[in-house]
């Protein structure tokens, strides 16, 4: 392919930006709107009648395609009386697709997903009792931790467990991975470990994935023959899914332990086949950390490879056949040979998003060079991208395609410009011979890594959107990539041959030697994720309307490559981009000066985090969220990136209402990547691991102790915003101390000033002795947010009867216009004097969507209703925000309708 200056993309080209931005306006449609509209505005050939209205016609076009085959999210089923659920139902459905996932976990997509039929049942008995015979709508995603064996596709899997609809978190300026599940058609979801549920399966499963199972235990029985102490026979593989399956009953029997794969051999199984299954979350971590990951991915990079074996393939053609050349030049049977390996590969890497856009651009490379027309990396990659969106428009909200898609549109637009900085070896360089192969191999690291820098810069709004990563580690990639693609892989698909004919013990050399680039590259991550360098600090999001500006200002500086005047295009593109550049940085001008208060609760799952926004822009965080999984801390997940949505990550204070995992988890993150000016809890120690990291940080950053009759004053003292403590009740022995503390009204202040003695009385006292008779949940903060003495927001943390009780009688003022339910909107405390006494025009309670517990529960919901208050809840609404206007009345709005 050559590259002159950058040439204008054909007409259909720009039309097809037209189809796709209405696709993507399902799910995005200001960013979407926004594109389609720069596009028309740099496009010149558009500002006809007629072809403005053709633009227009695709993208409603692509609105409606797209909003055709997006599937509606699942309704739940409805409850028992009391809240409580049902005994799970045997079902049972047809296995579509097998994933491995980190910390030895299966991904197993299921396809009419119904109750159990008689035939499965043994001696042919009914069904399990349903509340329905008719089969679950769409996919379901079963996750199952710890298998018992390895499911086939084709296979009929049978388990009892309840599926739930697929939903994800709903925060203002945060992806909801919910919809990103539905637009791959999956509305339910299913969790189970190792035997729990019985899950049972039947059937040998398809050829095609029988072949591809039996080359994936092959290759695995080499990588565990060579590792010590391992054999391939104490494998959970080593159970054949097939000879299971021929059972009349195939249900797994319990078998020895899974083995933990060295993280070297790991990343050849996940390179190789994208199974993911025997590598660790935290070697994933670091892999994204380090901006590695997109190599784990199955994409264009892989099928080097199959470019490999084409250019052997006819190079020992053209010795014994020198008369093909005549023919064809090499370069066209190169790209022509590399297409049988190129889809034996996506089909061994079972057709990734990603993956499949490379390979429809082989096959457009491969049209135009044997039709003998040029073609350039944009033309080939427009050209899949239209294969793909007319088969399957939805696969446009693939975060993998979008990912492989845009590096591959960033390559194609700044190949002028390295072609320019990086020139040809010239003849007097060839003339003298300085070093030629170790200038070319120098060179071609230094194209590796401005490409690497190019593309970092080009997707770094879209990275820190999605994954609040800035990839500062990009460097590495001109370490690792081309020992992967050029030693790694090979490698692997070497050892594979090798392993399914038989030669293991020649597999099992070339497996090891393959193998350890990857473990020096996995221990040299450890190695600085232990000191403390690797992980990226939380960084400030940037406003959508970065993305459309970065893209146009990247375009224009493309077209400029190679001319002497830029194109009057990309002088349009290069003043939209400015503008829509300058915007975000606008926003947040604007928000410091606004004198609207807000206080939002975050969907943050079963957990709870209230962030509260204030004049003068001082922002406080009530609780920070938290979880029990040690793969998903919402903290970092959730509440961090909503956090620094279009802002800094700096914030005035953090208060922890009690040190439970689900309020305090995920403070554990923030305090440690976010700047906080002061630290508030009530003096107790949380349990575990997490309980003494959270010791040490509220050490280290000098928290404060609050008890009731503690009062701070937030921002101008002319305003009288307070924060009041009502509960728990003050220690004895630090009675004495001020009741008043002051918040910085901005955020260069110099933190709070408190009355430093009683400060440090209330740090030194035993936590069982500073409250005595209360603990656990009964010991959480309960805070009053008002403003002119009139209460605005009563938080209540997780305080249960016995503390409602103890405030109703200290005799406080407990009226606030909202009210955060207590211990998530449970009945356990629930007590309807409270709630008289409080008098809220708005209940918000913060749950998991369809969570075990039944919250928020029935007591509380029908009070509430018998009496008029409308309450909202963070499973159902997503984030919930309640804003004072400065002159104005509550309103309140949600991140779902």
């Amino acid at each position: 392919m050559r590259y002159p200056p950058l040439q204008a993309p054909l007409l259909w080209q720009v039309y097809l930006g037209f189809w796709i931005a209405g696709i993507a306006a399902v799910e995005w449609l200001w960013p979407a709107l926004c594109c389609a509209l720069l596009l028309a505005f740099a496009e010149k050939r558009l500002w006809h009648t007629a072809r403005l209205a053709l633009a227009a016609a695709l993208v409603l076009a692509g609105l409606g395609a797209a909003h055709w085959q997006m599937p509606r999210e699942a309704q739940p089923p409805a409850r028992q009386s009391g809240g409580q659920e049902k005994a799970p139902a045997r079902i049972c459905g047809t296995v579509r697709d097998v994933q491995g996932l980190p910390d030895n976990r299966l991904r197993v997509i299921l396809t009419g997903v119904a109750p159990q039929p008689p035939e499965l049942t043994p001696g042919g008995a009914g069904a399990a009792a349903s509340d329905s015979s008719a089969g679950l709508p769409g996919l379901t995603a079963w996750t199952w931790e710890k298998p018992l064996l390895r499911p086939l596709a084709g296979q009929i899997a049978c388990l009892s467990r309840r599926p739930r609809p697929v939903r994800g978190f709903a925060n203002a300026g945060l992806a909801d991975w919910g919809r990103w599940w539905l637009a791959r058609g999956v509305q339910w979801q299913i969790w189970s470990r190792a035997e729990r549920g019985e899950p049972a399966f039947f059937g040998e499963g398809s050829l095609s994935a029988r072949w591809r199972e039996d080359l994936r235990r092959a290759f695995l029985a080499a990588l565990v023959a060579g590792t010590s102490g391992m054999s391939a026979a104490a494998t959970p593989d080593a159970l054949a899914p097939g000879e299971a399956a021929r059972a009349e009953k195939a249900r797994p029997a319990p078998c020895a332990e899974q083995p933990e794969l060295p993280q070297g051999k790991a990343i050849l199984l996940a390179l190789l086949f994208g199974d993911r299954q025997y590598l660790s979350q935290s070697t994933l971590d670091n892999f994204a950390a380090a901006t590695l990951v997109h190599s784990l991915a199955l994409s264009g990079q892989h099928l080097a490879v199959a470019g490999l074996l084409s250019l052997l393939c006819v190079l020992a053609a053209a010795r014994l056949h020198p008369e093909l050349y005549l023919a064809r030049p090499r370069a066209i049977w190169v790209v022509v040979a590399a297409l049988p390996p190129a889809v034996a590969y996506l089909w061994l890497g079972n057709a990734p998003a990603s993956l499949l856009r490379a390979v429809c651009m082989l096959f457009a490379m491969a049209f135009w060079l044997v039709r003998g027309r040029p073609c350039t990396t944009p033309d080939v990659l427009c050209a899949a991208l239209l294969c793909i969106t007319l088969v399957s428009p939805l696969s446009v909200l693939d975060t993998g395609l979008q990912l492989s898609a845009l590096c591959v549109a960033v390559i194609g637009l700044c190949l002028p410009w390295l072609r320019r900085v990086l020139p040809e070896a010239d003849a007097e360089a060839t003339r003298l011979q300085i070093q030629g192969a170790w200038r070319r191999g120098g060179r071609w690291l230094l194209r590796i890594l401005l490409i690497s820098l190019l593309i970092q810069s080009a997707l770094l709004p879209l990275n820190l959107l999605l994954f609040g990563n800035a990839g500062f580690w990009f460097p590495l990639n001109v370490l690792w990539l081309p020992v992967a693609d050029l030693l790694v892989l090979p490698g692997a698909v070497l050892g594979l041959t090798l392993a399914a004919t038989g030669l293991e013990s020649a597999a099992r050399v070339v497996l090891d030697l393959a193998a350890l680039p990857c473990q020096w590259l996995t221990d040299g991550l450890s190695w600085l994720d232990v000191h403390g360098v690797l992980q990226n600090p939380a960084l400030l999001r940037p406003h959508w309307t970065a993305l459309p500006a970065f893209a146009a200002l990247l375009a224009a500086l493309a077209f400029k490559a190679g001319r002497p005047n830029p194109l009057p295009a990309a002088r349009r593109l290069l003043l939209a981009g400015m503008a829509l550049l300058c915007l975000g940085p606008l926003l947040r001008i604007a928000e410091r000066f606004s004198g609207e208060m807000r206080v939002s609760v975050l969907d943050v799952g079963q957990s709870q985090a209230v962030a509260v926004r204030l004049p003068g822009h001082l922002r406080l965080l009530l609780d920070g969220g938290g979880s029990a999984s040690p793969r998903f801390d919402p903290g970092r997940a959730l509440t961090v990136p909503a956090l620094t949505c279009n802002d800094a990550p700096r914030l005035t204070a953090v208060c922890n209402s009690h040190p439970d995992l689900d309020h305090m988890g995920g403070l554990l993150y923030l305090l440690r990547h976010c700047s906080v000016q002061a630290l508030f809890d009530n003096g107790r120690e949380g349990a575990g691991a997490r309980g003494a990291e959270w010791a040490e940080l509220r050490q280290a950053l000098g928290s404060r102790v609050l008890a009731e009759g503690d009062v701070l004053t937030l921002g101008d003292p002319a305003l009288e915003l307070r924060l009041e403590v009502l509960h728990p009740p003050r220690l004895a022995a630090i009675a004495r101390r001020e009741p008043e503390e002051q918040l910085p009204g901005k955020e260069n202040g110099k933190g709070p000033k408190t009355a430093k003695t009683a400060e440090e009385e209330a740090r030194r006292a035993p936590s069982s002795d500073a409250l005595p008779g209360w603990s656990g949940n009964d010991a959480s903060l309960v805070l009053r947010l008002t403003r002119q003495g009139h209460g605005l927001a009563l938080f209540t943390g997780d305080v249960e009867r016995p503390a409602l009780r103890r405030l109703l009688a200290s005799g406080r003022d407990l009226r606030a216009e909202v009210l955060v339910a207590p211990h998530h909107g449970s009945d356990r405390s629930f007590l309807a004097a409270f709630y008289k006494a409080v008098q809220p025009r708005l209940v918000l309670a913060s749950c998991g969507f369809q969570n075990r517990y039944g919250y928020p529960g029935p007591r509380l919901t029908a009070w509430l209703a018998k009496h008029g208050i409308p309450l909202l809840h963070t499973g159902q609404s997503g984030q919930i925000t309640a804003i004072w206007p400065q002159d104005g009345r509550l309103r309140v709005s949600t991140a779902r309708p």
